[in-house]
């Protein structure tokens, strides 16, 4: 199954059978709920990838002399055959540059490229045949905009609607993780990171000096350039799980980062918390707060804990949207000096044993094996109790009244394991990075670094940040989803939110409730524009859960 999982809403849970109210494990010890089997990298086979468009998939070579003899008519046009340069300027006489840079920005140009012969038709036939194929094409700086927005267009037009969430647009294409490259530009190894994919030559008169042993002159000829069929097992040669570099190189060691804005009564619970974590093995931790310009007293929380624990507190600058979640993350991250991320929200408790569960989890497994994990969540009011008696005797969350929690869509049990049938789908790789939210998941620093952090276009807005994140970490940078018993951790609710028991009686709010109205939610559409046949799972899922939730 290719990492753009089809839609695939079996087994969610309804109403008519829910199960109780979990209760956190208290004994010591980690059990492995669900782990995921590899799905980006395939056995039996399966390979991913990597298209380039310009002078690749497409004919950007006819393309571009159509449109030079309509805007500058008088520079005299170089034949395909006489071309010396991947960069097509250095083709022509100085003095003509500007005009021929300015064809890239001609409207309609990127979106009026011909397709070149047996391209269409060989892609679609390496995704008949199960390849995950996904279209990487750097935009043209000097018109990044139109170049983007038209090469989704060409997509659309020549591929289907389909199509589009298997683009990638980036400069960078070492970034990008697969088993094969088909490019044209010579040089597109060079990058940030060691490719780890094999570039295949595609065939044009300016890359025949380098040689990679793959070359690609005819798409119909691409089987045979890729390999017979027992060269194309990549279980083994090519797993990057098999080859990545040390995820520890200092130990395993963690950096517990939360963004917050306010409610500080609830901070101080959070980090009580992780004061009163249990440890017996040798390893360190440390806390990082990035502070969204609260109005509270964060300082007096900061002074209070900073002697309690390695504690960092990162106060932003002013910001348009105190909302500003996602970039709030990337910036703990980035002051972060151990190598595994507990990805935690400000009103979080973590269970008293989870980071030596955690700890004891990781040192099971080999070091160069990068595992994402999440765990249930337990509702609860902490409101009226004080960090310090927290601080005294961690049985005091015991004493927390569970609740049916708005960030629960008032459920009794953490949704994903009453309604979503996570350690099923999670096995199985139906939409396994649907389940990892923000608020509680962890994954290695150098798989944050890969994929390039959070996607700060989220900011500003509510929800699904951390959806795309968990499928970038899982489908380019490789993480095996995990459920880890042992890692539940406690979720509290906002002071003055009028809480309900289990049992009680809600008002959802109606649309005025954000979790309940998607349709108005950009991120709705990002996340649905980006992850292919997402936005009917989580439609489905979200009728079982909660049939006043409007996604249209």
């Amino acid at each position: 199954m290719a990492p753009n999982m089809p839609s695939n809403p079996k087994g969610l849970a309804t109403d008519a059978a829910v199960p109780p109210a979990a209760k956190m494990q208290k004994t010591e010890g980690y059990s492995i709920m669900a782990e995921a089997v590899p799905e980006h990298y395939h056995s039996g086979n399966k390979l991913t990838v990597l298209v380039d468009m310009d002078n690749t998939l497409c004919d950007y070579e006819e393309a571009f002399v159509r449109a030079l003899k309509a805007t500058a008519p008088e520079v005299a046009v170089v034949a395909a055959s006489d071309r010396l340069n991947w960069d097509i300027c250095k083709d022509y006489p100085a003095a003509a540059e500007a005009k021929v840079r300015a064809v890239n920005g001609v409207k309609g140009f990127f979106a009026g490229m011909k397709a070149n012969p047996g391209a269409i038709a060989a892609l679609k036939a390496m995704a008949a045949a199960g390849h995950n194929v996904l279209i990487v094409s750097a935009p043209d700086p000097d018109f990044t905009a139109q170049c983007s927005e038209e090469k989704y267009r060409w997509v659309e037009e020549h591929l289907g609607t389909e199509w589009r969430s298997k683009v990638i647009l980036t400069r960078d294409k070492t970034t990008v993780r697969g088993d094969f490259l088909i490019d044209d530009k010579p040089t597109c190894d060079a990058g940030a990171l060691k490719a780890e994919w094999q570039h295949v030559v595609y065939d044009q008169t300016y890359n025949r000096a380098k040689d990679t042993g793959k070359r690609l002159s005819d798409w119909s000829k691409w089987e045979e350039v890729l390999g017979v069929k027992a060269e194309l097992d990549c279980s083994v040669a090519r797993n990057p799980r098999l080859t990545q570099e040390n995820l520890y190189p200092n130990g395993i060691n963690f950096s517990c980062v939360f963004p917050s804005f306010n409610q500080e009564s609830i901070v101080k619970k959070t980090l009580a918390g992780l004061v009163q974590q249990k440890i017996k093995s040798d390893f360190k931790f440390e806390v990082i707060i990035v502070d969204n310009n609260s109005t509270d007293s964060i300082d007096a929380i900061y002074k209070k804990y900073r002697t309690k624990l390695d504690l960092t507190l990162v106060q932003r600058r002013k910001l348009a949207n105190t909302f500003s979640v996602p970039s709030a993350r990337n910036m703990g991250i980035q002051q972060a000096k151990y190598d595994y991320i507990i990805g935690m929200d400000s009103d979080v408790i973590l269970n008293e044993n989870f980071l030596e569960n955690m700890y004891q989890f990781l040192s099971s497994k080999p070091n160069n094996v990068p595992y994402m994990v999440t765990a249930e969540r337990i509702f609860v009011c902490t409101e009226g109790c004080s960090d310090d008696k927290l601080l005294e005797d961690y049985t005091e969350t015991e004493r927390y009244p569970r609740i049916l929690s708005k960030a629960n869509y008032f459920k009794p049990r953490d949704n994903r394991f009453s309604h979503g049938n996570i350690l099923e789908n999670v096995e199985k790789g139906w939409q396994p990075w649907a389940y990892f939210y923000g608020m509680h998941t962890a994954f290695p620093k150098k798989i944050w670094e890969k994929i390039g952090g959070y996607n700060e276009v989220y900011d500003g807005w509510w929800g699904y940040d951390d959806i795309h994140f968990a499928w970038e970490m899982t489908v380019k940078g490789g993480c095996l989803p995990t459920i880890l018993g042992g890692t539940e951790v406690f979720h509290q609710e906002p002071y003055g939110s009028q809480w309900v028991p289990l049992g009680g009686v809600v008002d959802k709010l109606g649309t005025s409730n954000p979790r309940l109205n998607k349709k108005d939610n950009p991120n709705w559409q990002r996340i649905c524009d980006t992850i292919e046949g997402y936005a009917d799972w989580k439609t489905d899922y979200y009728q079982k859960l909660a049939g006043d939730i409007v996604t249209l």
